[in-house]
C-alpha cells in the first residue's frame, strides 16, 4: 500500500517537475518577471506590510507577499517576520499556492528569499513542510532542505483517467 501511494505521488509530481524542467532552462537567460520592489527605507521597520508583484507584462498579479514586520537591512537585504507568500497562477482570486515562513531575508541582487527555520508550503491537494526554504522570485521555483514531510490529499480523485 505505501509503495502504490509512492509510486502515484512520484507520478503525479513528474510532469509538474519535467515541465519546471522546462521552465528554468527557458528563464535562465531571461528572468521570468521585473523584480520585487519593496517601498522600505534603509533601516526601516514596518507592520503589517502586502506586497503584490505583476507578472512581466504588468497586468497580471503573480505573486503576493504578506508580512507581520518587514525590515530593509541594506539597499539589498530585507528581512521579514511572519511572511506568507501568495502564488497565483490563471487566477487573481484564489492563490493557487502559499509559502509560509516564520522568519525570511530577502536579496534583491539574486531575487533569492531564504528561510533558516520552519517553511510550508501549501497547494490545494498537497502540504510540504521542511526546515529551511530557498525560493526563486525569478524562476518562482521553491527548494525546501532539511527533514522533509510532504502530504498529499485527494489523491483517488487526482489519480482516476
Amino acid at each position: 500500500m505505501r509503495c502504490s501511494l509512492l509510486l502515484t505521488a512520484a507520478l503525479l509530481i513528474a510532469p509538474a517537475l519535467a515541465r519546471a524542467e522546462e521552465k528554468t532552462a527557458e528563464t535562465e537567460a531571461e528572468p521570468a518577471a521585473p523584480a520585487i520592489e519593496i517601498p522600505v527605507a534603509i533601516g526601516q521597520s514596518v507592520r503589517g506590510i502586502r506586497l503584490p508583484h505583476y507578472d512581466k507584462g504588468g497586468d497580471k498579479l503573480s505573486l503576493r507577499l504578506n508580512a507581520d514586520s518587514a525590515e530593509r537591512a541594506s539597499e539589498t537585504k530585507f528581512s521579514f517576520q511572519g511572511l506568507r507568500i501568495e502564488i497565483f497562477d490563471e487566477s487573481a482570486d484564489k492563490p493557487a499556492m502559499e509559502v509560509v515562513l516564520d522568519r525570511a531575508v530577502f536579496d534583491r541582487d539574486t531575487n533569492l528569499l531564504t528561510s533558516e527555520n520552519r517553511a510550508v508550503i501549501r497547494g490545494e491537494t498537497f502540504q510540504i513542510t521542511g526546515s529551511r526554504l530557498e525560493f526563486d522570485s525569478n524562476t518562482r521555483s521553491s527548494r525546501i532542505l532539511g527533514p522533509v514531510s510532504m502530504t498529499i490529499s485527494q489523491m483517488e480523485q487526482a489519480a482516476a483517467p
